[in-house]
């Protein structure tokens, strides 16, 4: 039951403070994820117009790793002749790659600028990794980059120097000149079905940083309890062998479980009986034992110094 990003940053809102600073700033914060996921989902379903008939692979969502290096890119389009970083961002307004500064900045609809950290570059950094990545597994592939802005109400006003980059409507006549750019590579024996293969079995599960340390939340900012699904407030209670709302009266055993990974979403692994009753509200440590003892977490230590972290499996 490990929370999405979507899903933890949405009982950090419900569980601090109404109109609080963080409870503000962490809104925005789920809009921009909610928003970066829709852009994904459009650039996916633009894709289905590539064909390519000399054949080629595409891989979503890749989590790899060099080292201590991790990364995470969109997108990962592998052709006989050139490997393709792909990656979305679903932002809107006047957008504007200064090459002077080599900043990037948005300016919205009401004319206010907001300077951001430039996707190129990030595209650049993903370029590199992916050769390195490459180079590490014995194989001899190019590799190029695509900067996609998936938002309908986005406006390139200049374009970054060494990426190429274009809206979601030009995705895919871009994504052929750039293969085109490429002369066949002569000498390569090893199939991109053996690439995608030996890339997907490298993949790794994505690492979350506790959202307590990415935006300072402090344990006494948030409301305890065990949140309702249906009416989103802190009134599960145990009802004889079940879990209950009694505010609206739905039945949810899995509201404890799901109370818990908040937690771990907040403030990170390991965790220990204590910590989960003061959050969860619960004072009977009985209770909270043979909630984390059967429902996928492993135990270290013994007595008041056990410590609590989810099971390698259910990552």
């Amino acid at each position: 039951m490990k929370l999405s990003r979507v899903e933890a940053l949405q009982g950090a809102i419900r569980r601090l403070k109404d109109g609080t600073t963080e409870q503000l700033f962490l809104e925005k914060e789920l809009f921009n994820t909610e928003a970066g996921i829709r852009g994904e989902r459009r650039l996916r379903k633009k894709f289905v117009e590539f064909y390519f008939p000399q054949g080629y692979e595409i891989i979503w969502n890749n989590c790899l790793s060099l080292n201590d290096w991790p990364v995470q890119i969109d997108g990962l389009l592998l052709t006989d002749d050139v490997a393709i970083v792909i990656e979305s961002k679903n932002i809107s307004g006047e957008l504007h790659f200064d090459h002077v500064t080599g900043e990037f900045y948005r300016i919205d609809s009401s004319g206010l600028k907001t300077v951001m950290d430039s996707p190129a570059i990030q595209v650049e950094k993903h370029i590199r990794f992916m050769k390195a990545w490459f180079a590490a597994h014995s194989i001899r592939m190019r590799v190029d980059g695509l900067l996609v802005f998936t938002a309908k109400q986005s406006e390139l006003k200049t374009l970054p120097l060494n990426i190429h980059t274009c809206r979601l409507h030009h995705m895919i006549e871009l994504l052929f000149k750039i293969i085109n750019n490429y002369k066949p590579q002569t000498n390569s024996q090893i199939s991109l079905r053996y690439i995608k293969n030996l890339i997907e079995s490298n993949q790794q599960a994505f690492l979350q940083k506790p959202l307590s340390l990415h935006y300072s939340i402090k344990p006494e900012q948030l409301k305890p309890g065990i949140y309702c699904k249906q009416c989103e407030t802190p009134t599960i209670v145990k009802h004889t062998r079940s879990w209950r709302c009694t505010e609206c009266g739905i039945v949810d055993n899995d509201s404890p479980i799901r109370a818990i990974h908040e937690y771990i979403s907040l403030f990170g692994e390991p965790v220990s009986n204590h910590e989960i009753r003061k959050f969860i509200g619960i004072n009977d440590r009985h209770t909270v034992k043979r909630m984390l003892t059967l429902d996928g977490f492993e135990k270290t230590g013994q007595k008041r110094h056990s410590k609590y972290f989810i099971k390698e499996k259910e990552r």
